[in-house]
């Protein structure tokens, strides 16, 4: 039985050619490229469907396409009649089709097999999906695992640099910016060049990015899956968003906890983030009218141009939250792993963008983005990630499980000591403790929602469904 393995994306920009080819040329040989992988993705996608769709009808007896290949040699005759500058014909690209067998197959293997197949055509012609197309700003996928293919290598001076197989010889080749890369990135790239750990390179994929005009590889590569490390399904993190830190966490195996101390650097940052790109937004729109709207010199024509400041906050906004939920993620990883846990159970809070409010990561937070972070990096560690419905988590005493009904956000502001949080006290078994430590307890308890809707039935409380999302976060 062959080993389980993780296959994930490394991201590097391709900093100048590596010899003395012109930026803008290899800029150009890129977008050819480009707009033959975008012709021949959808003339692959499009003969599948209208055959499928002819088999289906019953006017043939069988659901046959033609291959990859041969719809590339077909493209290339195509692309010779055609009469337009943007299909003019480069032999250098291939000497049989349009594009080389390396961008043939992996085009094939990654992009086009998960779309052609007739279970895939059934949902289309049912209207449960949509008919796949590709759009000309593509990617351009570039085969690497077989032994003659190109892949990663360091120079003598210490560049890594890669022959991008996209033509016929001599390849183009590129430097890559490594030289910024730090802590996990680089440990991976260190990994994949030196082909230890079981790390391999499966394929490239080169992407141009329009907003800053760069042309960036990412990396497919897989890694055999850590056996190493014995985790149980009985121990249990549970995971609270929060009303004086990011997160916080506990076990039901003993009294292991991240919270405020852990996390008080990076709640910091978190806080300085929001200020900052709260001020700056605001000035941006305020006092960027006459800069939005006057077509002087100065200010530029055209709206594009002058949201352009705009558009680098978003990304910048877009890089610093991705950057801080993964430390996020990753230091809930690292506690259950630490603790030996293979369960971690999380608030399910899909579709609830109000519930968020008052917490400390507040409603603007990429919450969703932390979840898919979360669940990947568990996959990982083959560690489960389960979600709970979060009603009655933060008001369920996690010592005796009496709910304190009237323990909702407006008593906690109500009853907040200057400087501090509202405490939870439990008036049946008079428990006190840190309230967001009380509700990491409750999720780290097993069958936790069982537990809370036999309360609320002794109780006499109404308990709604994990799909209700009218719930927020002063009634849970």
């Amino acid at each position: 039985m062959p080993a389980k393995t993780h296959v994930k994306v490394l991201r590097l920009q391709i900093l100048k050619p590596a010899d003395d080819t012109k930026w803008k040329d290899l800029a150009k040989s890129l977008r050819d490229v480009r707009y033959r992988v975008f012709r021949l993705a959808n003339l692959v996608v499009s003969e599948a469907y209208l055959n499928f769709h002819l088999w289906r009808s019953e006017r043939t007896s069988e659901f046959k396409t033609r291959t990859v290949g041969q719809l590339n040699r077909e493209l290339r005759r195509m692309l010779a009649k055609e009469d337009s500058a943007q299909a003019s014909l480069n032999a250098t690209i291939s000497k049989t089709g349009a594009v080389p067998d390396t961008i043939c197959g992996a085009l094939s293997h990654y992009k086009i097999r998960g779309l052609t197949s007739a279970s895939k055509w059934r949902d289309v012609l049912r209207g449960k999906a949509s008919l796949p197309t590709f759009r000309v700003n593509m990617s351009i996928p570039i085969r690497c695992d077989k032994p003659t293919q190109r892949r990663l290598e360091r120079t003598a001076n210490g560049d890594v640099e890669l022959d991008l197989m996209i033509s016929v010889k001599p390849y183009p080749r590129v430097i890559l910016q490594t030289g910024k890369l730090h802590g996990g990135p680089r440990a991976i790239l260190d990994r994949l060049l030196d082909a230890t750990d079981g790390y391999r390179q499966r394929c490239f994929e080169v992407k141009h990015e329009e907003s800053t005009n760069r042309w960036w590889l990412y990396v497919t590569y897989d890694f055999p899956v850590s056996q190493e490390q014995t985790l149980s399904a009985e121990k249990i993190v549970g995971v609270d968003l929060g009303f004086s830190c990011p997160l916080y966490a506990a076990i039901n195996h003993g009294h292991a906890r991240l919270g405020w101390r852990h996390f008080a650097g990076l709640a910091a940052r978190i806080r300085s983030l929001q200020t900052q790109v709260m001020a700056r937004r605001r000035n941006m729109l305020t006092g960027g009218k006459s800069s939005l709207s006057a077509d002087t010199a100065r200010s530029g024509h055209g709206r594009n141009r002058k949201l352009q400041s705009i558009q680098r906050l978003e990304g910048r906004i877009n890089h610093a939250y991705s950057t801080l939920n993964h430390q996020l993620s990753s230091t809930l990883i690292d506690f259950a792993k630490n603790n030996g846990a293979g369960v971690i159970q999380i608030e399910d809070l899909s579709g609830l963008q109000d519930v968020l409010t008052g917490t400390f990561l507040g409603a603007r937070w990429r919450y969703h983005q932390l979840q898919e972070y979360l669940a990947y990096k568990a996959k990982e560690a083959g560690i489960e990630v389960r979600q709970v419905n979060p009603r009655f988590t933060s008001r369920r005493c996690s010592e005796c499980g009496y709910i304190v009904a009237d323990f909702d956000r407006k008593f906690r502001d109500a009853n907040k000591p200057a400087g501090y949080t509202t405490r939870f006290k439990c008036p049946q078994c008079e428990y006190e403790v840190d309230p967001d430590y009380n509700a990491a307890r409750n999720l780290a308890t097993l069958d936790i929602e069982d537990a809370i809707k036999r309360q609320c039935k002794a109780q006499g409380l109404d308990y709604p469904a994990s799909k209700d999302r009218s719930l927020t976060i002063g009634t849970t």
